[in-house]
């Protein structure tokens, strides 16, 4: 299934048939075949070596692009399209998430230390960047220290976590799928539609861990999950990189409403379907609706 993942997603990258295109996916390929060998060693080795855990847990951390094995991430999200970037930050992680939640590989310190280092690296590196790709991308890698967390946890935990952390992403690319601008230079445009406007601003505050919007009421059911087990060291930095996160992302927000920029254009006019809108944003609010967190 990985390998499948992985020969149908590079077709998604060489659109254009460009020499940077075929540059990309080697960045891409590259990482994702050695660590689809080095699972593939685990499994040979896990009749008599009891060191196989951590090749696997080394393969599948280094699939998903959770750090340190993460390098090749960032190289490769700076440079592809929102389509091929959206399915990379959401259903290319499905498999090793889930496999990381198989007994034998949950809890080792392997993966321990890299929920740690993802959630600290994903948050300060985001506070560096500039362009809205870079920091989705790395709020991506501190995200993806949480979905971990939730693959260690419960196996419904981690799919809610997942559901809600694609639909909150996808407004917002399919916005910057139509628009080449920067996005705080495009929310403050006045020829953008309000609804939109409000819609994207959501789903960023959102993905920040806001409450009580979607991604809070997903962070709350995962913290009240690892308060029962050993992972208490571990959740204090995970809250710590969260408040970096809203950090961030409330910048890029007040950026926006309050951006001077008043006679900026776009050269594509971006729309979305009314109804994505209202139904991005009911989702957004959808536990306060039912008055509670979602708990496996």
């Amino acid at each position: 299934m990985m390998e499948l993942n992985m020969l149908t997603f590079i077709p998604l990258i060489c659109l254009k048939k460009s020499t940077m295109e075929a540059d990309i996916s080697l960045k891409y390929l590259i990482p994702q075949s050695f660590a689809s060998s080095l699972f593939m060693i685990s499994i040979i080795m896990s009749t008599f070596s009891p060191h196989s855990k951590v090749l696997a847990s080394m393969a599948l951390l280094m699939k998903a692009g959770s750090v340190p094995m993460h390098t090749w991430f960032p190289a490769v999200m700076y440079s592809i399209n929102m389509l091929a970037g959206f399915i990379l930050m959401t259903w290319q992680k499905i498999v090793p998430l889930f496999l990381l939640s198989v007994p034998q590989l949950s809890f080792t310190p392997l993966i321990l230390m890299s929920v740690l280092m993802s959630a600290l690296w994903g948050s300060i590196a985001g506070l560096n960047q500039t362009n809205i790709i870079s920091m989705l991308t790395f709020s991506s890698i501190a995200h993806l220290s949480w979905l971990i967390s939730a693959s260690l946890l419960s196996i419904k935990a981690l799919s809610l976590y997942l559901t809600s952390y694609a639909l909150t992403l996808l407004p917002i690319l399919l916005s910057l799928n139509i628009s080449n601008m920067k996005l705080h230079k495009m929310i403050s445009c006045e020829t953008m539609q309000k609804h939109l406007k409000i819609t994207i601003m959501l789903n960023l505050l959102s993905l920040a861990g806001l409450p009580p919007l979607a991604m809070f009421s997903n962070k709350i059911m995962i913290i009240y999950l690892m308060s029962k087990t050993v992972m208490m060291f571990t959740l204090v930095f995970m809250l710590m990189s969260t408040a970096i996160s809203l950090y961030f992302y409330i910048i890029v927000v007040f950026s926006a409403m309050f951006d001077s920029s008043k006679s900026l254009s776009l050269t594509n006019k971006v729309t979305l379907p009314k109804l994505i809108c209202i139904l991005s944003t009911l989702f957004q609010f959808f536990p306060l609706f039912l008055g509670m967190c979602p708990l496996p």
